[in-house]
């Protein structure tokens, strides 16, 4: 990884400089790396892959000292506009880019390099792919109104802007996600920047990327680093847990609870049986007492959340005499879950994209 300056203004020279000198350390021997003179060239450099066998490919490099994912494609369409003079691999690079903007240069068929470790370079002939994991934070933390999608009111509105239909303004998304206009509005600034909604100038908001959006929200929250887990066994499995909490939410003394996971993953598109119960609830003790689950520190098959804010709670689903979270709440909490989770909210999130309509609702 490039070695990081905090605090200081990047110069595109010194970009430029770090990216080249990476790409130098990781093309192998005896393949060179060497810059092209700029002379006569519109591009901020043109570098040069040579195979052993004197076959070499054409980078031209586009260096920005800041780029968010919304001016992605502008910086895309200046690398067409070069590429059509000099042919060649387009090769973006910036101090530092996040998942949205790498993801968005990678589908515009371009490579990317940035001062943290993320590289991204592909070439058909002679054919070269060297790909690498930097950060997934912005180590160099400029001062923004907002830049982070911590806390319950971030994460009200991320769910109202996945679970309504736009067209939403500021007041309507403050009043659905009961919180300030003025926060609504930071936070708008920061997801249009990040090209998750776009909206014109004080105006509504008029499209979300919301499956984008709900991927975002798992860099800032994690279904057991952002609330407290604890872990249970029930001796008969997940489903003898399921009856026990459809019984025990039909009694007087009924907790408040609301599943989540593979459990509500399965009331929409089921995967494959559930191996593990996932459950917020506000007493984790007294419900495991309720039901007769044992605590372990090992197999356990049932794991009871105790949210860190009321998020989970909203819009749940009844299906079957049972409450369930919103499938946006669902998604990322598998998402960011345990075990084959992660798998199970990727299935998920597909089927949400194929059936919108079935579960996102007009205000």
């Amino acid at each position: 990884m490039l070695r990081m300056m905090r605090n200081k203004p990047l110069s595109d020279n010194f970009v430029l400089e770090k990216a080249l000198e990476e790409l130098t350390t990781l093309v192998p021997t005896p393949w060179l790396l060497r810059e092209v003179s700029k002379a006569g060239l519109r591009a901020d450099a043109v570098a040069e892959i040579v195979a052993p066998d004197g076959r070499s490919a054409t980078l031209v490099i586009e260096v920005k000292s800041r780029l968010d994912p919304k001016g992605v494609d502008a910086v895309l369409a200046q690398l067409r506009t070069l590429l059509r003079v000099i042919p060649g691999t387009g090769v973006i690079a910036a101090p530092y880019l996040g998942q949205r903007a790498r993801e968005k240069i990678r589908q515009g068929g371009a490579g990317y390099i940035d001062l943290t470790g993320n590289l991204l370079i592909r070439v058909d002939d002679p054919a070269v792919f060297i790909e690498r994991q930097g950060a997934s934070k912005d180590p160099w933390g400029m001062e923004r109104p907002a830049r982070s999608l911590k806390g319950a009111k971030a994460a009200r509105i991320v769910r109202v802007l996945v679970d309504f239909v736009p067209p939403l303004g500021t007041r309507q998304i403050a009043g659905l996600a009961v919180t300030d206009p003025g926060y609504v509005s930071r936070i708008l600034e920061m997801l249009g920047r990040e090209d998750l909604v776009r909206r014109p100038p004080r105006g509504q908001v008029q499209e979300v990327a919301w499956a984008a959006l709900l991927r975002r929200w798992t860099e800032d929250y994690s279904l057991l680093e952002s609330n407290r887990p604890f872990w249970f066994l029930d001796p008969r499995g997940v489903d003898s847990f399921a009856e026990k909490l459809r019984t025990a939410a039909g009694a007087d003394t009924a907790p408040r609870y609301a599943l989540t996971g593979s459990l509500a993953a399965r009331t929409v598109a089921p995967i494959a049986p559930a191996r593990m119960g996932i459950c917020y609830v506000d007493d984790a003790v007294r419900l495991a007492d309720q039901l007769g689950l044992t605590p372990t520190d090992a197999g356990a098959n049932v794991l009871l959340v105790e949210p860190a804010h009321s998020v989970a709670y909203e819009r749940t689903r009844e299906v079957d005499g049972l409450c369930y979270v919103a499938l946006s709440q669902a998604v990322v909490d598998l998402l960011t879950g345990p075990g084959r989770n992660p798998t199970e909210g990727e299935a998920l999130l597909q089927w949400m994209q194929i059936n919108s309509e079935d579960w996102r609702v007009r205000p």
